[in-house]
């Protein structure tokens, strides 16, 4: 079995503000990680994308927190936002969080009436 694993900050970010509304216009069971707050979660962040890239969504083991398998190598001279790399997904643009959920197992509901407001309609 396989869990979602976000990788996050607390700091303002519009990459994470899109993610936030997204969370508030569906349900998915996760696990998240700040790291602002977390020096481990900051590396593991820098070592897979070479930035301080969020939000970093993870396909990972039920009892762990690393991808089950080794996410594709980023394409040469690009960097990580939108590339979904199979195990991970990082900075995604709008529609790619539920393809990349369904693709991996994990399930994820629309919440009725669920926030978004106008970022909603932005970032939706």
């Amino acid at each position: 079995m396989t869990r979602l694993v976000v990788y996050g900050r607390s700091s303002f970010c519009p990459d994470m503000m899109r993610w936030e509304q997204w969370l508030k216009r569906n349900s998915v069971e996760h696990e998240a990680f700040d790291i602002d707050t977390d020096q481990e979660a900051l590396a593991k962040v820098v070592g897979w994308t070479g930035h301080m890239s969020v939000p970093t969504l993870v396909i990972a083991p039920d009892d762990g927190f690393d991808p089950i398998e080794e996410p594709s190598p980023l394409p040469e001279g690009r960097g990580p936002r939108a590339v979904d790399r199979g195990t991970m997904l990082t900075e995604p643009n709008p529609g790619q969080v539920e393809e990349f959920l369904e693709r991996n197992g994990i399930a994820y509901s629309e919440i009725p009436g669920g926030g978004g407001g106008l970022m909603g309609k932005l970032f939706g």
